[in-house]
C-alpha cells in the first residue's frame, strides 16, 4: 500500500500499488426515495475496487441529533478490505444551512459548531473504512453551491478540522474543479474566469485544509494535460503540490460539441427565466426540454445521439466514441501523472429525461439499472473493463513524442509483472472522424512480432519487419503488446 508522505504543505503519493481507476456511483444514494443498494460486486466486474458516493446532511441528520445510519451502513457493510471509498458530502439542510433544502443547493451552516459536529460524528461513525472525503461537490456551479468562494472556504476549513479529529489518517479532497483551468481549454466557455478565481482564492487560502485536488474531465479530451499542468502551475505559486485525482470524467459531452452550444444557451436563458421558486424552476426546465424534444428531428446530429428514442444509428455511434473517449482521457490523463481516475458513473435510476441532468449525464452510464436491479452492462463498460485489466499493475504511462507525426498519440505504458503496453490512436474529428481513410504507421520495434488490439475488441493486423512495427492507424486506440515468435 502506497503511502502519502507529508512535508509542511506538500502530500505526495509515493510507492506501492495503489489503486488506480473508481467509479462514482450516481448523485443519489439512498435519499430522496433512491434505494441504497449493493453495487460494489458490479464495480468489482468492471476491474476497479473504488466506489465514490455523495451523501445529503439531510439525508443523515434530518433532525439536530437524529442520524439515520441506514445508508451509510449499506456502502460501509459491502466494502471489502482492500476497497476504498470516497464520499463526497453536501450541506444540504432543511433545518441547519442558510439555504433550507434536502438536496440542491448546498449552502453554508447556520451554526457552524453543528455543521463540525455533524462531520465529526459522520467521520467517526465510519471507523476508518472511508479514506477520502470531500466537501462539496463543485462550488461554482449555483446549482451545487449557494455561497461565495469565502463562504466555502470558511465550510472546508471546520470540514477538515472535524474530518482529522475523527480520523487522523482520513485525506481531505477540494471540492471539484471542471476543466477549465487552462485559457485554451475555457476558450468558449464565458464562465472560465470565475472559474479560475474561485479556486485560485481556495488554493491561496486553504493550503492546509485539503489533501488532494479534484478535477472533472468532461471537457475537450486534448485539454486533459494542459489543465492538470495548470492547477499544478497555480500550486507552485502558492508554494506547495498535491496530487490531482480525476473525481469525475466521461465523454462526449453533449457541450463538447459546437453545434449545441446555441442549444444550451437557448435552454439556460429559458431555465432562469422564471427564478422565483424551485418549483417554478424545475417546472420551466421540464417544459424546456419537452419542447427540445418535440422537434428533436430538426436537431443536429451531435445533439440528438444524446437524447432517448434518437435513431439506432446515432445510439451506436455516440456508444463508439464513448469508448474510444474513456480509453482517450484515461492515457492522456495518466500521462500527466494523475493519482486516481473516477469514471462517471455506475448506473441511473429511470427518471423523467424532460430533466437538464438527464439530458447532459443519463447516457454516461455503464450499467442500464431499474428499481434496485442492475442489469445489461452498456458498451462502455466493456471498455472500461478492457482499460483496468490492461493497465491494473501500471507504472507509468509516458506519451512517446513524434513531432514529425502530432496528429499521432503513442503512449507508452510500463507495468509492473508484465511487459509494455502501447496504446495508440490518430485525432480525428470526434463525430465524423471514424468515417476518414486509415493512416499507415510504422514505428521501431525491436521484438519478433506484435499483437494488437482495438477499444471494442477486434484484433488488429500487425507486421513487424526490419525492426518496424506496421500497422494502420484511425481514431479508434489501438493497445500493442510486444510478442515473441511463435
Amino acid at each position: 500500500m502506497a503511502e502519502y508522505h507529508k512535508a509542511g504543505n506538500n502530500i505526495t503519493i509515493r510507492g506501492g500499488r495503489e489503486p488506480l481507476f473508481g467509479i462514482v456511483r450516481g448523485p443519489l444514494y439512498g435519499h430522496m426515495g433512491i434505494k441504497a443498494d449493493v453495487f460494489m460486486p458490479q464495480v468489482h466486474q468492471l476491474g476497479a475496487n473504488m466506489g465514490r458516493l455523495f451523501f445529503v446532511w439531510d439525508q443523515i441528520e434530518p433532525e439536530r441529533g437524529h442520524f439515520v445510519w441506514e445508508a451509510i451502513d449499506t456502502l460501509l457493510e459491502q466494502l471489502e478490505p482492500s476497497d476504498e471509498a470516497w464520499i463526497t458530502l453536501n450541506a444540504s439542510s432543511l433545518w441547519a444551512t442558510r439555504h433550507a433544502t434536502n438536496f440542491q443547493p448546498p449552502s453554508p451552516a447556520l451554526h457552524p459548531e453543528d455543521y463540525y459536529r455533524f462531520v465529526s460524528t459522520l467521520v467517526s461513525h465510519c471507523k476508518g473504512r472511508v479514506r477520502y472525503w470531500q466537501c462539496e461537490n463543485e462550488p461554482t456551479n449555483p446549482m451545487l453551491w449557494e455561497g461565495t468562494p469565502q463562504d466555502y472556504s470558511n465550510q472546508l476549513k471546520i470540514f477538515s478540522q472535524a474530518v482529522k479529529e475523527a480520523d487522523p489518517e482520513a485525506v481531505v479532497i477540494l471540492a471539484g474543479a471542471v476543466d477549465a483551468f487552462h485559457e485554451a481549454a475555457g476558450a468558449h466557455n464565458p464562465d472560465t474566469q470565475s472559474e479560475r478565481d474561485f479556486f485560485d482564492y481556495l488554493l491561496r487560502e486553504n493550503a492546509t485544509d485539503f489533501d488532494v485536488f479534484d478535477l472533472h474531465t468532461y471537457g475537450d479530451p486534448y485539454a486533459i494535460r494542459p489543465n492538470i499542468d495548470a492547477v499544478r502551475q497555480k500550486m507552485a505559486t502558492f508554494g506547495y503540490q498535491k496530487p490531482v485525482f480525476i473525481g469525475e470524467y466521461n465523454g462526449p459531452s453533449f457541450f463538447y460539441f459546437p453545434e449545441n452550444l446555441s442549444i444550451m444557451q437557448s435552454l439556460f436563458e429559458r431555465m432562469l427565466s422564471n427564478p422565483t421558486t424551485d418549483t417554478l424552476e424545475q417546472a420551466t426546465q421540464g417544459t424546456a426540454i419537452a419542447d427540445l424534444y418535440a422537434r428533436m428531428d430538426t436537431l443536429p446530429p451531435q445533439a440528438q445521439m444524446f437524447m432517448d428514442g434518437c435513431s439506432p444509428e446515432l445510439e451506436q455511434k455516440r456508444h463508439r466514441i464513448n469508448c474510444r473517449e474513456l480509453v482517450m482521457r484515461s492515457l492522456l490523463a495518466l500521462s500527466a501523472d494523475v493519482q486516481k481516475m473516477f469514471c462517471w458513473n455506475l448506473a441511473n435510476e429511470k427518471v423523467d429525461r424532460n430533466n437538464m441532468m438527464h439530458l447532459l449525464f443519463d447516457k454516461h452510464k455503464l450499467f442500464d439499472y431499474e428499481a434496485g436491479v442492475f442489469k445489461q452492462p452498456y458498451p462502455a463498460a466493456e471498455t472500461f473493463s478492457l482499460i483496468t485489466s490492461e493497465l491494473k499493475d501500471m507504472k507509468r504511462v509516458q506519451q512517446l513524442e513524434l513531432p514529425e507525426q502530432p496528429a499521432i498519440y503513442l503512449f507508452e505504458v510500463q507495468r509492473r509483472e508484465r511487459g509494455p503496453l502501447y496504446v495508440i490512436w490518430e485525432r480525428h474529428d470526434t463525430f465524423s472522424g471514424e468515417d476518414d481513410p486509415v493512416t499507415p504507421f510504422s514505428y521501431p520495434w525491436s521484438a519478433p512480432q506484435a499483437w494488437a488490439m482495438d477499444v471494442f475488441g477486434q484484433t488488429i493486423p500487425t507486421r513487424v519487419s526490419n525492426g518496424h512495427l506496421h500497422l494502420s492507424l484511425s481514431l479508434t486506440p489501438i493497445f500493442i503488446e510486444p510478442q515473441a515468435e511463435n
